[in-house]
């Protein structure tokens, strides 16, 4: 439908200055943007109620106006705060009167904020601070408050559901990272994230939740524990946490690999607790050597040699545990001991030498939210949703 918009509005503008000038075009546009939305409803109302069926005898398109100026309606829209009349009409048959403003617009009745408006609010809200998201807002004449974008964020982040593609890799990396949490000192709640590997590269996220430390994996791979059965084997690639494993439970086929990024960066934090004096040269050695034992990645083209390559690695990691051992390092002797079985799965299997941490680069983008204050458990989780499927799984507006 073609329809000519028009409307006469008064101005009063103090000066020709710049700023006089835009603070007179944010107030006139409200004034043209309620008007727009007030003339194409009116446009369509005639043929709307062709198709309108009665609410109280369900009679179809037997109906008389009663009203184009009805009580206003407010609508929080994106680009504003809109008052619409409301038309109203009356059934023929039944003599029952209804509004049809809301249903011409498809939004539910006394509902302020309609889902478009939410997602955009939404997705604000976990890009950028509740306070800065009201100020962007304000920026262009609408007034949002903060506690509008929080709700907007919880009410998107809720709808929000994720699963593994059976289009991509049979592979994935699961990681956890501490959470500031309302009335717990320091990190008081891990967010766990679960991520898929795809063929063209990068990742995507396939589940989200949020819990103890070290524990609770469960919450997250329950919603897509189905799907992962069907994979007639999975490669998980973690950090070295174990409870990982138990939340798959045991209908799951995992190949599981160790990260071979995580073994030095953790190893680090082991040489200080034995005491090993940072940048030393016992120090270096051993790190130097781990980090050499670890690098695969030039490897997945001599498939043909991967056996004895495994083989030649795991002696170097023997050396190195003795190293350690006959240093007295107790905890770096043990922790090279537990990792030594998972260090090369990928490479065993013949899995293209998967086994470096993407997941590192997604609580980045997790922590440059989740720092910024403090949160309650669903809130963190809500924002986190829509912030991770905005920069990993296409969610736009």
């Amino acid at each position: 439908m073609q329809i000519q918009f028009g409307c006469g509005i008064d101005i009063d503008i103090k000066s020709s200055k710049l700023e006089d000038i835009n603070k007179s075009f944010l107030l006139v546009l409200q004034k043209i943007i309620r008007e727009f939305y007030q003339q194409v409803i009116n446009a369509f109302a005639d043929d709307f109620i062709k198709e309108l069926v009665c609410d109280r005898c369900k009679i179809k398109g037997h109906f008389k106006w009663k009203t184009h100026h009805g009580k206003p309606t407010l609508l929080t829209l994106f680009i504003g705060i809109l008052h619409l009349n409301q038309l109203q009409v009356q059934c023929c048959e039944c003599s029952h009167k209804m509004y049809i403003t809301r249903k011409m617009l498809g939004i539910e009745p006394r509902k302020r904020i309609p889902a478009d408006t939410v997602r955009k609010l939404g997705l604000i809200g976990a890009l950028t601070t509740y306070r800065v998201a009201s100020k962007i807002t304000g920026m262009f004449g609408v007034v949002i408050d903060k506690m509008t974008i929080w709700k907007s964020v919880q009410q998107l982040g809720e709808s929000i559901n994720f699963d593994l593609d059976p289009d991509e890799l049979a592979a994935g990396e699961a990681d956890g990272t501490g959470i500031p949490i309302n009335g717990i000192e320091k990190r008081g709640k891990e967010l766990k994230v679960f991520v898929q590997l795809k063929k063209a590269g990068g990742v995507r996220i396939a589940g989200i939740s949020i819990g103890n430390y070290d524990s609770q994996w469960n919450k997250l791979f329950k919603p897509i524990r189905k799907t992962l059965e069907k994979f007639k084997n999975f490669l998980l690639i973690t950090d070295g946490d174990s409870s990982i494993l138990k939340g798959l439970g045991d209908k799951v086929k995992v190949i599981y690999q160790r990260c071979l990024w995580h073994i030095p960066h953790q190893f680090k934090w082991y040489l200080w607790k034995d005491g090993v004096k940072r940048k030393s040269d016992e120090w270096i050695k051993a790190l130097s050597e781990l980090i050499n034992i670890c690098n695969t990645k030039s490897l997945q083209h001599d498939k043909d040699c991967i056996d004895n390559i495994v083989k030649l690695k795991i002696s170097q990691l023997e050396r190195l545990i003795l190293y350690c051992k006959n240093n007295g390092w107790k905890r770096c002797t043990s922790y090279l001991e537990n990792a030594k079985a998972d260090m090369f799965t990928s490479l065993k299997n013949r899995l293209d030498g998967k086994s470096t941490s993407h997941v590192e680069r997604v609580m980045r983008t997790v922590n440059m939210r989740a720092n910024v204050g403090k949160w309650n458990p669903n809130g963190v989780l809500n924002a986190m949703k829509i912030r991770l499927a905005y920069y990993y799984n296409n969610f736009n507006i």
